[in-house]
């Protein structure tokens, strides 16, 4: 056996199977190299900053944005908190002050009682629990459970349907005679009632008055809620067609003049009269028509009485019959 043939050639295998392998290991090692140089600096390098880049500009703004609505959740709530414990001080002085209210309707019951000696006797029969004689005002809201019997006018309006006959009649009469009246407002419902309160409120707090001193010049013009004569149906708000504006000026339109004059032929008193505020609680108001019956207008009429005052003269007359 040639030995040096034999290691020749497993020398050259070894050998040559070694320099060929290196060789590719290293050709393959040049060529990763060579790729990773290529990157840096490269079109898709750039493209991958420019892909990175936008993707931060988008996130960045995406995360403050969610940062400032978390912010605005807390700020909300820390604001409705606030806004709840003011609205309960400002409510617990308007309870104090209806507390004040009627307070103040018991001293006008004792100041109503003097006009019992300078009227003298109603000369008919009055049951004050009946339908026509039912009071509203700041201290005798509405019961709970009352319901009004309605109907509706030609115009939309609702009011109670023993009082449409005359309504429709005055109404009529007053045309015939040259006075184009209106009726802008009749019943109210307890929530139409709320949304004009309300409302009214929102408006003047916004034009920088506090929630007290908007509630109280509200409550010059609409009564709260179940404490409204409105929600009766006997009430209706009457208005000249050439000035339909709830103001001083309608008192002295001949519209206003002629229904002060004639109302109680149909059975309705002017319900708040100039100068009785005081027993009322309401100001003066030229357009505020109330039904009580033909006989009980006339009545209050001539001796220049509120429905309070011929109430209590009322009740007067019956202690003094028992």
């Amino acid at each position: 056996m040639d030995f040096s043939t034999v290691g020749g050639e497993l020398c050259t295998d070894t050998a040559g199977g070694y320099g060929k392998s290196s060789v590719k290991l290293v050709t393959a090692d040049r060529k990763r190299h060579k790729g990773k140089s290529r990157y840096w600096g490269s079109v898709l390098f750039y493209k991958h900053m420019i892909l990175g880049m936008t993707a931060l500009l988008i996130l960045i703004p995406l995360l403050g944005l969610g940062g400032m609505v978390y912010k605005y959740s807390c700020l909300k709530e820390d604001y409705q908190g606030l806004l709840h414990r003011t609205y309960s001080l400002y409510a617990a002085e308007v309870v104090e002050n209806r507390r004040k209210i009627s307070e103040a309707g018991r001293k006008i019951s004792l100041e109503i009682s003097v006009w019992n000696d300078r009227i003298g006797k109603i000369p008919f029969k009055v049951n004050t629990d009946d339908w026509n004689y039912i009071l509203v005002n700041d201290w005798n809201p509405l019961p709970a459970a009352f319901k009004p019997q309605l109907d509706v006018l030609d115009d939309g309006h609702q009011v109670d349907y023993r009082i449409v006959e005359d309504l429709v009649t005055m109404l009529s009469d007053a045309k015939e005679e040259g006075m184009d009246l209106l009726v802008c407002s009749a019943y109210r419902s307890y929530e139409r009632q709320a949304d004009l309160f309300n409302s009214s409120i929102e408006e003047l707090m916004d034009q920088g008055m506090t929630y007290i001193d908007a509630y109280y010049k509200t409550h010059e013009q609409y009564a709260v809620v179940s404490y409204s004569e409105h929600h009766t149906g006997l009430s209706v708000d009457i208005v000249g067609k050439s000035h339909q504006m709830l103001d001083e000026r309608q008192g002295r339109t001949k519209e206003a003049m002629w229904l002060a004059e004639n109302c109680a032929r149909y059975g309705f008193i002017l319900r708040y009269p100039k100068g009785k505020k005081n027993i009322t609680g309401i100001e003066y108001e030229s357009w505020h028509f109330r039904y009580v019956g033909k006989e009980a207008a006339a009545f209050i009429t001539d001796n220049d009485l509120t429905l309070e005052e011929f109430l209590k003269t009322a009740e007067a007359d019956q202690k003094n019959m028992d």
